[in-house]
């Protein structure tokens, strides 16, 4: 039996538009999330690692709560709100403020900084999941927090009732088959980031993606997940192909380390859905290639 909330379809990781002076640009947010809402997308997650949200106040964070919710609220879309952080106090916070303004569920990356050991993390996800009232998905992310939450982990947290999933973004495909091996023994559920594999990944047996191309074309992403689910070998080949091109021609057009954040805000600038603003420290792409 699956967990209650369990998600299938692909969710897209809301990049967030700013102003110039780093404030949430609101009509942007608005308008980008019915854009989104348009391509037939499963949910969206705010506050990820496309939403530069390890560079964001606390008080942007809030504004796009508040905007993502009553945006959302017309669809009955789910909202997912990250709340990563590397103080639990404030993941805590974070959680609390998501469920008064509406939000489905929360994800959190460990905390990063420190080292930790195996039992350190399978204790604060523990310990996050007993305080707040949301449902909880774990985030692997180990580009940003330097070490995986290692299958062993993973497989004990899932049994915490209020632990519904994971998504991970570590572009292991080792690491993610042994996480869906734990979701078909268990019913966990199981979101793949890196939108090159998600099709790979969801014969495997994933059962959704979360990928941030769809901020800019989602009826790509949802036609691709569909026609991987029908096993339409020539359509999925052509979307493939597609999505592909967007990573060579945009996400790695700059090269180096946070070129995939600054290719997807440029891009969305140059679809017009919002400015080519990222919160500092990172700095805008000032060329873009765009698929036609």
């Amino acid at each position: 039996m699956r967990k209650p909330l369990f998600f299938e379809g692909i969710i897209c990781p809301l990049i967030t538009p700013l102003n110039e002076d780093f404030t949430l640009d609101v009509a942007a947010t608005e308008h980008l999330i019915r854009h989104i809402v348009s391509g037939g997308i499963q949910g969206i997650f705010i506050l990820g690692t496309t939403g530069e949200a390890s560079s964001l106040s606390y008080a942007v964070k809030r504004k796009l709560i508040e905007i993502s919710a009553v945006t959302l609220a017309e669809t009955q879309l789910p909202l997912l709100v990250g709340i990563g952080d590397s103080s639990l106090a404030e993941s805590v916070a974070l959680a609390e403020f998501a469920k008064a303004h509406g939000a489905t569920a929360v994800v959190a990356t460990a905390p990063f900084y420190f080292d930790l050991e195996p039992e350190d993390m399978q204790r604060y996800f523990l310990s996050l999941a007993d305080q707040i009232a949301l449902p909880l998905y774990l985030y692997n992310y180990p580009k940003s927090t330097h070490f995986n939450l290692v299958p062993e982990v993973v497989r004990q947290l899932q049994q915490h009732p209020n632990i519904m999933g994971i998504k991970d973004s570590s572009g292991d495909k080792a690491y993610m088959n042994a996480l869906i091996e734990i979701s078909k023994e268990t019913a966990f559920n199981v979101l793949i980031g890196p939108e090159e594999i998600l099709t790979e990944l969801l014969l495997q047996g994933a059962q959704g993606g979360v990928n941030g191309g769809s901020n800019m074309f989602p009826s790509l992403y949802t036609q691709l997940y569909k026609a991987t689910l029908k096993n339409d070998f020539d359509q999925r080949e052509q979307l493939q192909k597609l999505v592909m091109q967007l990573s060579e021609g945009v996400y790695a057009l700059e090269g180096g380390v946070n070129s995939y954040l600054k290719g997807i805000k440029a891009a969305a600038a140059a679809l017009g859905l919002c400015k080519n603003i990222l919160s500092p420290p990172l700095k805008r792409l000032n060329r873009i290639l765009l698929i036609p």
